[in-house]
């Protein structure tokens, strides 16, 4: 009778340790609530407004362009370094 007892625990145990690894996936499927658009039917992806995306790629093209000092500092750097891997002499200087 003990071995049985000893079964019985143990094969509750592994029921238990299975719905305690099952919560998380339950969770994730259910959406978290409110926030789902109901039960298994996926929320609408969140997108921004076409003049908003504008407005970023504008930003962005500004803040990337470069002062005519940092192209010229940029073309030295490049000049410079050819010359350490390739040993090339400067065109520009004589």
């Amino acid at each position: 009778m003990r071995r049985a007892e000893i079964l019985r625990i143990l094969i509750a145990l592994a029921v238990l340790v299975l719905a305690l690894i099952s919560l998380p996936a339950e969770a994730q499927r259910q959406g978290g609530g409110a926030r789902a658009g109901g039960p298994g039917r996926p929320t609408p992806p969140q997108q921004a407004a076409p003049r908003d995306m504008k407005q970023q790629q504008s930003d962005a093209n500004r803040d990337a362009r470069m002062t005519p000092e940092q192209r010229r500092q940029l073309r030295r750097d490049v000049a410079d370094h050819g010359r350490d891997i390739y040993g090339r002499p400067n065109p520009n200087k004589q």
